[in-house]
């Protein structure tokens, strides 16, 4: 692989800035401002027609007239401007470009037409670029600012990627109040070149980025970012927040950076695949991505909480479990050495409540030191430890009655933290803190200071807790091996090649040939072979209707069920003939009384979209399926059913055999690999497959659409 144009872009040794002029209120000058103030090591250079220097920067009158060919060149200019300064930059020798200037594709025909010129011209000299529509780029570590706002904060360990400019360049302060610090940060704007693929895999390898977060309006190579994403998540933690899987949600997309929007459910089969953790608000990606890059890795699901307030640890508690996790009861001998320390009120149990408390060393070093130690316990959650902003909360009232400063009164509150931040890494277990304070509280910035999460809800910390657990999950999953996709069988070359509708008994012939277990079934023409086929088969048999150019059979009248002999079978034939003069498919009626459905559908720029769920007459209406990208494993198809909300009627219930996954799981597989086979079938319809009584399932209805 060629090293990602990223690698220069966010490390560039020589920047070339044009938009940029003694005038502080234009967007230009507030980048090229930050650029400098950033302390950037490098070299800056100014473009600038009349201005001789810019801030005290010597500027050039073009592009033509600059001393030397710059690593990257950042373009803050009129959008006209941009296809003829892409052209100079590239003429002079750059490679690397940031184009911060809006008004193309995302306005309509005529930006698509300008952006298609720029893409044009950027190849023509093998020049890379992020945008146009963008809002820049920040690392940390070098350090380099190109946004709008100021660096505000120390480096950190969490990478943003964004296709909203706001998310990187608006942000700083609200980052800043909670603590959370940044590693690098990328605004990919419309992606004309570079794009959320070239952005991942670079924060993927960048050694600073401990997890990182998205914002995402669209993904335009679906197959790749599957690839890079999965690669990544093995290692590394990924929070995505998507915002285009509504039709208000879609429009807006796409006036804001041209992006196609695509349906939530295959979005969210995307990154369940590409073991990505999905949350529904930006400020989650923030406050998840946070906790992932700062804390140990969770390694199991039991949550100690540790309170001086009941209300605050039941919240915790009941939203842990929720989530799936634990809260278990802690062992005897553990609830006796905390007891040691408790007045006989407060409750040892799990949560441990303190109830009034007012020891704070036992809340901030000795019972932490106790629960982390323990091997029962798997990561903690404390709400409670306050010191300074209680004086700010009671200074008047002590000013009106004893004569104390607010600043000894809060040196009289604050308390020694060094033990506790220090434990994350000494048991390397999770600590995450509850507290309805800011940082107005030294306690609060000790914790900021320190990298330890500090929120300001107690179900917040435990959905982020959660979250950690997701990614325990996703990191230990046995995601298999994806096998290559076999040639296509004979028979479904031979049955497609005339480019004909399909009917139904060739569509399950098809099927057949990929080894998916399909009803027993017999053409017929006649009155004669439908009796025959019927005694062949064995009662109780289908009718249905066989005409490639009849769908929907069911809502038309066109399946006749439990037929029970020849009487019954002649009714039903002269039925469907009177309705629809066509051969009819004689099938055996499967019994079953649980129902599945499988499918396949494409939307652009994605691999096929493999569908499970609930099938039957209520698949429509209980849309409970799932997606998955083909090709993939039987690991992943064994994951995708089971990630249905009805997967309990897959187990062993009232008599019923358990469903055999793995012949489900295989028929999911085989699907993928038939579509991914066959691009010009569109659409495929599999429902219902029966759970027969033994639990084998089999498909008794298919359509296949070209």
């Amino acid at each position: 692989m060629s090293q990602n144009p990223l690698a220069t872009i966010m490390s560039p040794k020589s920047i070339a800035m044009v938009g940029a002029s003694n005038n502080p209120m234009k967007m230009g000058t507030f980048q090229f401002l930050n650029l400098i103030h950033s302390g950037f090591p490098g070299r800056v250079l100014c473009v600038h027609p009349s201005e001789k220097a810019v801030f005290g920067t010597p500027a050039y009158p073009s592009i033509s007239r600059l001393p030397y060919a710059p690593d990257l060149a950042m373009l803050v200019v009129p959008t006209h401007l941009i296809p003829e300064m892409i052209e100079a930059f590239g003429q002079l020798g750059t490679r690397h470009a940031i184009v911060i200037s809006a008004g193309f594709k995302e306005t309509g025909t005529s930006g698509i037409a300008l952006e298609r010129q720029v893409i044009d011209i950027a190849k023509k000299y093998d020049l890379r670029f992020l945008g146009p529509n963008c809002m820049g780029i920040l690392n940390m570590q070098l350090p380099l600012n190109l946004t709008a706002a100021p660096i505000m904060d120390r480096k950190g360990s969490l990478g943003l990627i964004s296709q909203s400019g706001t998310y990187i360049a608006q942000t700083r302060s609200y980052l800043l109040k909670r603590g959370i610090r940044l590693s690098k940060a990328i605004s990919v704007g419309n992606e004309a070149d570079i794009d959320l693929v070239d952005a991942l895999d670079y924060m993927g390898a960048d050694p600073e980025t401990r997890a990182s977060g998205r914002y995402v309006e669209c993904i335009r190579r679906a197959g790749e970012f599957l690839e890079t994403a999965g690669r990544i998540t093995r290692h590394k933690p990924i929070v995505v927040q998507y915002v285009g899987g509504t039709a208000a949600g879609a429009r807006s997309s796409a006036s804001h950076t041209g992006a196609m929007a695509g349906p939530d459910n295959i979005y969210d089969g995307l990154f369940a695949q590409a073991g990505i953790i999905r949350v529904d608000s930006i400020e989650r990606v923030y406050l998840t991505g946070h906790a992932l890059a700062t804390q140990p890795a969770l390694k199991g699901s039991k949550i100690a909480i540790l309170t001086n307030s009941g209300g605050p640890g039941s919240a915790m508690a009941t939203t842990l479990e929720g989530c799936g996790l634990e809260v278990p009861t802690l062992d005897a001998g553990l609830q006796a050495k905390i007891a040691e320390h408790l007045p006989g009120h407060a409750s040892t149990g799990n949560p441990v409540d303190l109830t009034f408390h007012t020891d704070m060393d036992n809340i901030s070093n000795l019972f932490p030191r106790l629960l982390m130690a323990a091997d029962q316990i798997d990561g903690l959650l404390v709400h409670g430890i306050i010191d300074s902003g209680w004086a700010e909360m009671a200074h008047p009232v002590f000013e009106s009655h004893v004569k104390i400063s607010k600043k000894d009164l809060r040196r009289m509150f604050e308390i020694d933290l060094e033990k506790l931040v220090a434990m994350p890494q000494q048991y390397g277990k999770p600590l995450m803190i509850s507290s309805f304070f800011g940082q107005e509280d030294h306690a609060v910035t000790e914790f900021q200071k320190h990298g330890i999460p500090v929120f300001d809800s107690p179900e917040m910390v435990a959905r982020v807790m959660a979250a950690l657990y997701q990614y325990h999950q996703i990191r230990t999953a046995d995601r298999g091996m994806v096998a290559k996709v076999p040639s296509p069988p004979q028979i479904a070359e031979q049955t497609l090649k005339s480019g004909n509708p399909l009917d139904e008994y060739q569509a399950k012939a098809i099927l057949r040939s990929y080894n998916i277990p399909t009803c027993r079934e017999m053409p017929a023409s006649s009155l004669e072979e439908a009796l025959g086929a019927a005694n062949t088969i064995g009662f109780p048999v289908v009718l249905k209707s066989c005409s490639a150019e009849v769908q929907h059979k069911t809502e038309q009248g066109l399946v006749h069920l439990n037929l029970q002999n020849e009487n019954d079978v002649e009714r039903a034939y002269l039925a469907l003939q009177a309705k629809v003069p066509a051969p009819v498919l004689v099938c055996e009626m499967v019994a079953g009384s649980r129902e599945v459905m499988a499918g396949m559908t494409r939307f652009p720029g994605f691999p096929p979209c493999i569908l499970f769920g609930l099938g039957g007459i209520f698949t429509e209406a209980l849309a409970d399926n799932v997606v998955r990208l083909a090709p993939f494993s039987i690991e992943e198809a064994l994951s995708q059913i089971d990630s249905i909300k009805a997967r309990r009627l897959l187990d062993a219930n009232r008599g019923q055999a358990p469903a055999n996954r793995e012949a489900l799981a295989a028929i999911l597989v085989a699907l993928g690999n038939l579509a991914v086979n066959f691009p010009e079938i569109k659409e495929i319809d599999l429902n219902p497959i029966v759970i027969t009584a033994d639990g084998s399932p089999k498909v008794v209805d298919a359509l296949f659409m070209r």
